[in-house]
Order: structure tokens, then C-alpha cells, then sequence
């Protein structure tokens, strides 16, 4: 693997974001559409602006819909799509494909840290019961338990980059 400056650029604002993420709860728009301005910038400087284009259009369509069905938030779909359009669509759909393999480990290891793997069950039975249109006015609705996903981004991010075990590009 070669460091070429948007491998260094994106790997770089993928761990700013996930410490910001970390402490905050958020991803800043100023780190995400920079990200994509820069990889438009670079591709377009290289003769290829589309490549960053169809990297950004990539991680829209697969993390919009997500972000549509309430599994991540705005911040880090524009995470995705920021890598997107550094690294172009295949490291798009690798980042992807590991944040999806990363995530839910992650995800039950945060649930059991914070003592709140039965929390599953309740969610889940709600979430049912609300999809069914029964009425929950006398149910309190369970608390959810945030994970910031900015770390996973960046670590699958970084895996992507490393390896070619999911790459199309």
C-alpha cells in the first residue's frame, strides 16, 4: 500500500473524527463536507473528479438508507461519504462493508460495559409493538443506549485501507 495524500488526508480526518465523536456525540459538518470538498479538489486536480463523485454517491445510498431507518445518524453517514470521496466508491463500499462486520461486536461489548445487554429484549418488543400500531400510551418507551460509531467509522476506515479482502476499486 502506498501513502498517497488522500489516504493520508482521509485517514487522518477519519481519527479527528473519531475523537471528536468520542467526546462530543457528534460529527462536525466543517470535518465532513471538508472531506469532500478536498476530494473533489484532489481527484479534479488529478484529472478525475468523478471518481470522488461517484465515491460520495456510493456512501450516500448505502448510508442514507440506513440513516433513513434510524441505524446511524447524519454525522456519520457524511463520515462515509467524506471517505467516499477521498478513496472513491470501492473503498467506499469496503469501509462500509467493515463498519457493518465491526459494528455489532462493538456494539454488544458497549451494551455489556455499560451493563445494558437486556436492553435489547425491551427495545426490540417495543419497536415491535409500535411497527404493529398498537397503542403504547400507557408504556414508557425503553431508553436507548448511544453508541458513537465516529471510532468504528475510522477503524473500519482504516482496515479498508489496509486491505483488499472486500475491494472493488
Amino acid at each position: 500500500m502506498i501513502w498517497t495524500a488522500n489516504i493520508v488526508v482521509c485517514t487522518a480526518a477519519l481519527w479527528l473524527g473519531a475523537g471528536i465523536d468520542y467526546f462530543t456525540g457528534r460529527l462536525p459538518n466543517w470535518l465532513t463536507f471538508s472531506m469532500m470538498g478536498i476530494g473533489v479538489a484532489m481527484w479534479g486536480t488529478w484529472g478525475d473528479p468523478l471518481f470522488a463523485l461517484k465515491g460520495i454517491g456510493v456512501a450516500f445510498a448505502i448510508h442514507f438508507a440506513l440513516f433513513a431507518l434510524n441505524v446511524v445518524r447524519a454525522g456519520d453517514a457524511k463520515l462515509v461519504m467524506g471517505a467516499g470521496a477521498l478513496l472513491g466508491w470501492g473503498e467506499a463500499l469496503d469501509l462500509s462493508a467493515w463498519y457493518a462486520a465491526i459494528y455489532l461486536p462493538v456494539g454488544i461489548l458497549h451494551l455489556v460495559a455499560r451493563r445494558r445487554i437486556g436492553n435489547i429484549a425491551k427495545v426490540a418488543k417495543y419497536q415491535a409493538k409500535k411497527a404493529a400500531g398498537e397503542d403504547l400510551s400507557d408504556e414508557e418507551e425503553p431508553e436507548l443506549t448511544q453508541l458513537r460509531t465516529g471510532p468504528v467509522i475510522a477503524l473500519a476506515g482504516t482496515i479498508a485501507v489496509f486491505t483488499d479482502v472486500f475491494s472493488l476499486s
